[in-house]
């Protein structure tokens, strides 16, 4: 499809391929977005099964890029790292590969990892150039996305033969994997001379490809043989908002705000006789992550040039967002961290 847009539009537009378009960057709060981050230290509570019961230090990890594959847009303007310049338009295809990992750092003398994250899919972006320019509006966007992907998650071996040893009672291995579709759209209004003020308001919703299969499986890995009742919530949406001041601290540092608020999912385990499947919602929690940091915009040559790193310190509460701990309501964690934004 985008190859048959820029062969009738050959004079106004360009095909790109494998290059870096900011059309619809990800908030550095998104706790999906394919990007990579380290938090540490960060204080956790408690996670369910634990070998020791009370908060710890974790590592907690992301590691993860949108890859472009394929794009075409206008030319008019200028684009810069806000997106495609005024009255432009621009459309991508990348490709989101991430993995999340959390590790348990204060109470264990194995240091175990509590959980891995897995995601890959697809991934459409797409933006327009507003064509507003006054003297309190420098620029401004619209743009919207569309992404399918998968996510499976792991418990730590060491973490899950602890959990075996000290709660074999209660403790259940539950498969939490699932194929889902994101579909979101933004408005990013830029203020002060030369937009040195970013502002992005966006909106989505995230649901389940397969409804019918959940967010998980009905049959349990530990103990083998036996089942919970499948999940029927089949979306969370969420909202977003993220303000960057460009050289607050000469031309180097910007000051970033970063917010992400969703309707979680609370993930129920609840005993089954066999395979089946509640109709009864499960209950749901606003999660909330907040991140407030400084941004350092390095302009050198080389791969050092190219790495933007935001130092930032993050708080968030809500459901725990760690692959099958889903289950667990009003959990908060807080951290130092570095962003590395590409």
């Amino acid at each position: 499809m985008i190859a048959v847009l820029s062969s009738r539009a050959a004079g106004a537009q360009g095909v790109w391929a494998l290059e870096q378009h900011h059309y619809f960057d990800s908030v550095l709060a998104d706790p999906r977005a394919p990007q990579t981050t380290v938090l540490f230290p960060a204080k956790a509570d408690s996670f369910p099964f634990a070998v020791k019961e009370g908060s710890s230090l974790v590592w907690d990890l992301s590691v993860g890029a949108a890859l472009p594959i394929l794009g075409v847009g206008t030319r008019r303007g200028t684009e810069d790292d806000t997106g495609v310049g005024r009255r432009d338009f621009g459309i991508g295809i990348w490709f989101p590969l991430s993995f999340h990992m959390v590790e348990d750092m204060g109470k264990d003398p194995s240091n175990p990892i509590l959980d891995t994250d897995y995601r890959f899919g697809g991934l459409v972006k797409a933006q327009v150039g507003l064509p507003i320019h006054n003297r309190k509006v420098h620029s401004a966007h619209v743009g919207a996305k569309f992404q399918f992907g998968h996510e499976s998650t792991h418990l730590g071996d060491e973490f899950e033969l602890g959990a075996l040893r000290e709660h074999q009672a209660e403790f259940v291995r539950v498969n939490v994997s699932y194929e889902y579709y994101d579909a979101g759209g933004s408005f990013e209004p830029n203020f002060g001379k030369d937009g040195v003020q970013q502002l992005k308001i966006r909106a989505g919703n995230i649901w389940l490809w397969r409804p019918e299969k959940g967010w998980y499986s009905r049959t349990v890995l530990q103990p083998f043989g036996t089942f919970i009742e499948g999940a029927s919530r089949n979306h969370e949406p969420y909202l977003q908002a993220e303000w960057k001041w460009q050289s607050v601290f000469g031309d180097t540092f910007s000051l970033v705000s970063s917010f992400d608020a969703r309707n979680r999912t609370i993930y129920q385990y609840t005993p089954a006789p066999d395979d089946t499947r509640t109709n009864a919602p499960e209950p749901t929690e606003w999660s909330f992550n907040t991140i407030v940091g400084v941004r350092q915009d390095r302009k050198g040559q080389g791969i050092s040039g190219r790495i933007t790193p935001t130092y930032y310190v993050r708080f968030y509460h809500g459901v725990n967002p760690n692959g099958q701990f889903r289950s667990q309501r009003g959990f908060s964690e807080f951290g130092f961290g570095v962003h590395f934004g590409i």
